[in-house]
C-alpha cells in the first residue's frame, strides 16, 4: 500500500486537539499489529507507515494556537509537498470567519479540490464551507455552530446525528475531540475495519 501524505493546516487561534487529534492517529497507524506493537516501544516512526502526516501554514512561520502553545508548522503552502488529504481544523468563531476571508487559503484549498480526502474538524466546516466544496453536500461541524454554518452556507445540508459526515471526498466532523473519530474513520476507509480498531485500542480510544 502506497503512503498517504496528509497535511493539516494550521493558524493562529487554531485548537491544539483539533489537529493533534487526528494527527497522533495517522502518525501512530501501522500496517499491521506487529508493526503496530513496535511502534508503541521505538523512539522514531517505523519508515514503512501508512500515512506521513505534517502542518502547513499560510507563510510557514510559527503559530500561536488557541490555548497559547506555539507550533512551527512544516511547510508553508508554497513549499508544501502534494497531498493526498488535507485537513482542515477549526478554531473560535472569530478565527474561523476571519480564516474564511482569506483568499489565499480558500484558493489553497480549492487547489486540492481532487485529492483523495479534504476533511473538517469541528468549525474547520466553516473555512471548507467558504471554498464552494461543500454546496449541495453534506457536512457536520460543532453542536453551537450548526446553525451559523446552515446560515452562512445555505447549500451546505448540516446534519446534527452524527459525529463524522462523508460526502464524495469530504469528510467533515463535529466537535473538538471529534477530529480522532475522523482520522479512525480515514484509516478504516483506507486500510479496513482491522486497522482501524487495532489504532482505536491502541490509544484507548473507544469511540470508534
Amino acid at each position: 500500500m502506497r503512503k498517504r501524505k496528509v497535511g493539516i493546516v494550521l493558524f493562529d487561534y487554531v485548537d491544539v486537539l483539533d489537529f493533534a487529534g487526528p494527527a497522533e492517529v495517522l502518525s501512530l497507524t501501522a500496517n499491521n499489529k506487529v508493526e503496530q506493537t513496535i511502534t508503541l516501544y521505538k523512539k522514531q516512526l517505523l519508515p514503512t507507515r501508512p500515512f506521513e502526516v505534517f502542518t502547513v501554514s499560510e507563510t510557514g512561520n510559527e503559530i500561536k494556537t488557541h490555548s497559547g502553545i506555539r507550533i512551527k508548522p512544516d511547510f508553508s503552502m508554497e513549499t508544501c509537498p502534494e497531498l493526498d488529504i488535507l485537513i482542515v481544523p477549526g478554531g473560535p468563531l472569530r478565527v474561523v470567519q476571519s480564516m474564511a476571508n482569506n483568499q489565499k487559503l480558500c484558493n489553497w484549498i480549492l487547489a486540492h479540490k481532487d485529492i483523495e480526502y479534504i476533511c473538517s474538524v469541528c468549525t474547520g466546516a466553516y473555512i471548507v464551507g467558504e471554498t464552494g466544496l461543500l454546496d449541495g453536500r453534506k457536512a457536520t461541524t460543532h453542536h453551537l455552530t450548526w446553525k451559523i454554518l446552515q446560515q452562512k452556507y445555505p447549500d451546505i445540508q448540516v446534519i446534527r446525528d452524527r459525529k463524522v459526515v462523508h460526502d464524495g471526498n469530504l469528510i467533515s466532523s463535529g466537535g473538538v475531540s471529534s477530529g480522532i473519530n475522523m482520522a479512525i474513520y480515514l484509516v478504516e476507509q483506507i486500510m479496513g475495519k482491522p486497522t482501524a480498531e487495532t489504532i482505536a485500542e491502541m490509544i484507548e480510544f473507544e469511540g470508534i
